[in-house]
This record gives C-alpha cells, structure tokens and sequence, in this order.
C-alpha cells in the first residue's frame, strides 16, 4: 500500500488537501460566473481524479501505479509552474503570492520526490487480499 512509498502517499494526500477541497471553495465564492466555477471544478477534478487512481492502484497493489504517479506529477508540476507564474505577475497583494508560491514549491517537490521513490525501487508486486 502506500505506508511502502511515503512520498507518494505525501503527494496524494497534499493533492486532496489543495485541491479538493478547493471545489467547496470555487462554488461559495460568488464573484465567479457558472463558466468560472465549472472550469475550475474541471481543473480540481482532475487532481482529485488522478490522486483517486494512484490510490486505487496502490491499494491494489496494481502493476499501473507507476504510470499513474507520473502523471499526477508530471500534471501537477505544469500546472503549478504556470499558475506561479501567472499569480506573481498579476496584481494580487503579497499575502496571496506568498502562499501560492508556498504551495506551487511544495506540489512540486512532492512531485518530484514521489517520482524519484518510484524510480528508486520498484513496489512489490503482491496479490490484493480479499
């Protein structure tokens, strides 16, 4: 299970903190139009769904969850560099600069650590108990 790949439990859960519970987030906040939060949601979604097949595959003891690790990574590492850069470069105060950058270097590094862990050695394949 994951308790075997401390980084990459790190990095799904650090993904359902940031980001699903941002979809509560995005549907209370009422200066977005339907469109807003929608495209939003989708964005959320998509980590949430990504960190919901690392788990499964973990769980199961899956021969995929290399893969699915990767792309979470690889995902989260796009999204947070263009975020960063588009959050520094608008006209938000230094308070909310600082935390995204926080959490863009934080994703990013639990990324990359949780693709290195699964370089480093592989998971043992074992028969999921029933």
């Amino acid at each position: 299970m994951l308790t075997r790949r401390p980084a990459t439990a790190a990095l799904v859960g650090w993904t359902f903190l940031v980001w699903t519970t941002r979809i509560r987030n995005i549907w209370t906040d009422d200066a977005l139009t339907t469109g807003e939060q929608w495209g939003r949601t989708a964005l959320a979604g998509s980590f949430t769904l990504l960190a919901v097949v690392v788990l499964a595959g973990r769980w199961q003891r899956a021969t995929w969850p290399a893969p699915a690790v990767q792309a979470l990574a690889a995902w989260t590492t796009v999204v947070w560099i263009v975020r960063a850069v588009g959050i520094a470069t608008a006209d938000h105060d230094a308070g909310f600069v600082a935390v995204h950058l926080v959490l863009a270097v934080v994703s990013i590094a639990l990324a990359a650590l949780a693709v290195r862990e699964g370089r480093r050695r592989p998971a043992p394949l074992e028969p999921a108990q029933a």
